[in-house]
This record gives C-alpha cells, sequence and structure tokens, in this order.
C-alpha cells in the first residue's frame, strides 16, 4: 500500500503558494503535506510503521473515525501492559507536548536546563509563567558535564532539572552512569524529568534508558514522545512514567477525559504484532544516520557532530549563517532543515539535520555540496 499525502502547489485552493517562504512554512509547525518540500527539520523513523500495520489502520479508518476512543487510564493500560509497566506508573499523552505542559503547570516552580534544549520546555515555561535555570553545555563538546550540572542546580533556586538524553538539538548522550549520579544527587528535588524521545536510536550504549530506575527515585518522570521513534507524529502519541503513583494520579487528572484520539489508541493495541518490525526500523535509522554523518563531514563548510539521535548537530564555519543556509536550501531546493540560531545557549552558526531514507539524504548532501 502506497498513501501519497503530498499535494502539488496547485491541488490546495484559496493559497497562493508563489508568496510561500521559509518564514511562513515555519510558523506551521508541521502540515507539510499540503507542499512540496523535503522536511529535514523534524525527526521522524521514516522505517515504519510498516505497510501491514498502516494497511490494519487504513481498513478500519470508518470505524475509528465514527468512534470516540476510550478514557485515559484505559489507553495508558494498554501501553503499559506493552511496556510491562504497572498501569499506575504509567500516563500516555496527546504527544510528549501535552505531558510536558502539564508537568509544568503541576509540579515546576524553577525548572534547571541544560541548553541547548528542546524548545517546547522553555516555551511552556514562559506561557505558564514558571521560571528557569539555564545551564550553558560547553560548547566544545556539547557534552553535559554531570559535576558541573549538579553543582549549578544547588547554588540555583530550581526545584526541578531537566535531562534530554540524547539531547536535542545536539544528539549527545549523557551516560546511563552518569544519569544514574544526577538522580542520586537531585534526589532532595521535587522533579528530574529525564526525556528519553529519541533514545531507542542510542548505538553507543546497550539498554540506555533509566526506564528501569523509576521505582528507585520516587522525584523521576521519564518522559518519552512516540510521534518520533515509530514514525506517526500525527497521531501525536507520548507518555510519563514514574514509581510515584501519587505524581502519575495527579498528572492523569489534569489531562481531559478524551486526551488521546481513536487513531493513536488503535496504534497502541497493533505495536505487540509489530516488535521484530520496529527493532529493525530502529537499526535502519542508526545505520542511515552514520552514514549521513560520514556524508556531512565531506561537506568543507560544516563541522557534524558525532550524534546518537536520528539527527545530526553541525556548526558551520564559513561565512555565512545558519539562517543563509537554511533560506539557501529552502528557496533553491525546497529543503527544509532547522536553524538553531534563535534557541537559548545558540548563535548563528549551528543548524540541525534530520535524517530520512539514504536516497533523500543523498539529495540533501548534493545539493549542500553546491554551496562549496
Amino acid at each position: 500500500m502506497h498513501i501519497n499525502l503530498c499535494a502539488k502547489r496547485n491541488d490546495i485552493a484559496n493559497m497562493n503558494y508563489e508568496k510561500l517562504n521559509l518564514s511562513f512554512i515555519s510558523s506551521l509547525y508541521g502540515g507539510y503535506w499540503n507542499y512540496d518540500l523535503l522536511d529535514f527539520c523534524y525527526m521522524i523513523n521514516p522505517y515504519f510503521p510498516p505497510e501491514g500495520m498502516l494497511d490494519e489502520i487504513v481498513s478500519n479508518f470508518i470505524s475509528l473515525s465514527r468512534n470516540y476512543p476510550s478514557t485515559n487510564w484505559h489507553i495508558s493500560s494498554l501501553l503499559s501492559e506493552n511496556m510491562n509497566i504497572d498501569l499506575d506508573n504509567i500516563v500516555v499523552g496527546n504527544g510528549a507536548s501535552e505531558l510536558i505542559s502539564a508537568m509544568s503547570h503541576l509540579f515546576i516552580k524553577n525548572l534547571a536546563i541544560p541548553v541547548p534544549t528542546f524548545d517546547e520546555y522553555p516555551n511552556r515555561l514562559r506561557i505558564q509563567g514558571k521560571n528557569a535555570s539555564y545551564f550553558e553545555i560547553d560548547k566544545r563538546s556539547f557534552n553535559l558535564n554531570p559535576d558541573s550540572f549538579v553543582e549549578f542546580i544547588k547554588t540555583s533556586i530550581s526545584n526541578a532539572a531537566l535531562i534530554i538524553r540524547p539531547n536535542n538539538p545536539t544528539g549527545q548522550l549523557i551516560s546511563k552512569k552518569d544519569t544514574k549520579y544526577l538522580l542520586g544527587e537531585l534526589a532532595d528535588l521535587d522533579l528530574v524529568i529525564v526525556d528519553e524521545s529519541f533514545i531507542d536510536f542510542v548505538s553507543s550504549e546497550k539498554n540506555p534508558s533509566v526506564l528501569e530506575y523509576i521505582n528507585d527515585y520516587e522525584n523521576l518522570i521519564v518522559i518519552k514522545s512516540l510521534s518520533k521513534v515509530y514514525g506517526i507524529p500525527g497521531l501525536r502519541i507520548g507518555y510519563a512514567a514514574s514509581g510515584n503513583a501519587i505524581t502519575m494520579s495527579a498528572l492523569r487528572k489534569e489531562l481531559p477525559i478524551w486526551n488521546v484520539n481513536s487513531f493513536a489508541q488503535y496504534f497502541i493495541q497493533l505495536l505487540g504484532n509489530y516488535r521484530k518490525e520496529y527493532e529493525h526500523s530502529c537499526r535502519r535509522v542508526m545505520e542511515t544516520t552514520k552514514k549521513l554523518y560520514k556524508k556531512l563531514r565531506g561537506v568543507s563548510y560544516l563541522h557534524p557532530y558525532p550524534t546518537d539521535a536520528n539527527f545530526v548537530f553541525c556548526e558551520i564555519k564559513n561565512d555565512f549563517t545558519s539562517t543563509d543556509l537554511t533560506l539557501t536550501l529552502f528557496d533553491k531546493f525546497n529543503m527544509l532543515i532547522n536553524d538553531c540560531s534563535s534557541k537559548i545557549g545558540m548563535d548563528d552558526r549551528f543548524v540541525r539535520i534530520a535524517s530520512r531514507t539514504e536516497e533523500e539524504n543523498g539529495e540533501l548532501i548534493d545539493a549542500l555540496r553546491m554551496g562549496e
């Protein structure tokens, strides 16, 4: 089965595509099937779901679209069975972003954040009138120093801390050993969020997730977007897990009764039937990203950083800026990458490039080399 959602420019009424520009496209944060472009900005698994799984969802489209989804506790129970986690310890959200917002509202006064970071955390804090304490990561390696971060937190007024592993946008992984050290040092905080949205693409460690520690640290919440790793951002699925049942109960109560749609619920129901296909897709993502990294090293004006995620963080070494490069790729090649210049702790020399299929990555490399 093949579904083509990429509409041509004249297929959508009442839109003047001649006036499209990067600023407009970036302001949409999605919906890119309406436009003829290659998206290297948002990071998803291009090798999942498999055709059989898509067939099952499409064949049930009418039933799923005409029926209400179950309430949160039941949908969470479906994922808890798949992950072998007790229902009281997991909450499913309408993407990780819904859970980030709810956690911020309920538990955070001042969040210690290593920067650069995923924008949703500081953005949500600002919108809710919460505070953040920003810890700048060493810009030579972009590796988080655990001792320095602990010392920073102890001298700040933070009641909560954020650890993203692998980090977005840098792709750097703080090891499981160092993360456990941080959890021990930060046990007196109200909350420690460990975001593992890209953990399934890690190749430098075996069993890198700290999900197994949720019962050891009562202030630990592991959050994960399933949209990225399972290649279904349009379905909007994420989860938060904690050994603290009281925390999870409060989080579940903060969400609407129908916060997850029927298609997402059905997708979760099917997951157990496609474990092998998913594991294979993650291996393909790792291999494809490694090849992309090697090819980016061959672009004379880029310095790509090693990555443990499905994207590559790059520093621009010549005179033009990250905005210049992003605009050129969009205007000349209909390609979209992430300009990191607006991120906290960043300047105008850095971009993030998501890995797609090998063929699509090859098109990007060809475009980048035309600028040499």
